[in-house]
């Protein structure tokens, strides 16, 4: 586990994420259960771990906050529901993959694509230019997520396009 304030991943992630992804391709081959499921039978699981995981983070930041006996225990399972969701992201990129639909690397590419062109302040910013306010930071969000919904419009309009 990483240490408290640590600067970066912990060497073995990539190891760690190959492997589980490994496991989760295995299951898919040889366990009856995971072998027939789908987005559509996987979407409840979906919903439940991510409650799960929203109990499990407002119950760590009320243990860690109050520095709580029970700060331990809840991290432990903030860890685990954390986990939780992660394997709901894996099991459904190995639909993916299987179908020949997407895989894991374009969730990957896809997610990290997002999270730069979400944070121009942080990727595009000149290091020695002061931080933007909470009100440019604001502005820039709208912006942002506004030229996505149009983005995302413009691509559902071209299925259907092409599709009629």
């Amino acid at each position: 586990m990483a240490a408290e304030g640590c600067a970066g991943p912990e060497p073995d992630l990539g190891h760690r994420l190959v492997s589980l992804h490994e496991v989760i391709a295995r299951l898919r081959r040889e366990c009856p259960w995971d072998r027939v499921q789908t987005h559509a039978t996987l979407a409840p699981y979906a919903l439940d771990e991510a409650a799960e995981l929203a109990e499990a983070l407002q119950a760590a930041e009320d243990a860690l906050s109050a520095s709580t006996a029970e700060a331990a225990t809840a991290i432990e399972d903030l860890v685990e529901e954390l986990g939780d969701v992660l394997l709901q992201v894996l099991m459904n990129a190995a639909i993916g993959e299987q179908a020949g639909t997407f895989t894991l690397a374009e969730v990957l590419e896809t997610v990290e694509a997002k999270m730069l062109r979400r944070h121009p302040h942080v990727f595009e910013r000149d290091p020695n230019a002061p931080e933007p306010s909470d009100d440019e930071l604001s502005a820039q969000w709208e912006a942002i997520k506004a030229a996505e919904r149009e983005a995302r419009a413009q691509r559902i309009a071209a299925r259907g396009a092409r599709t009629s």
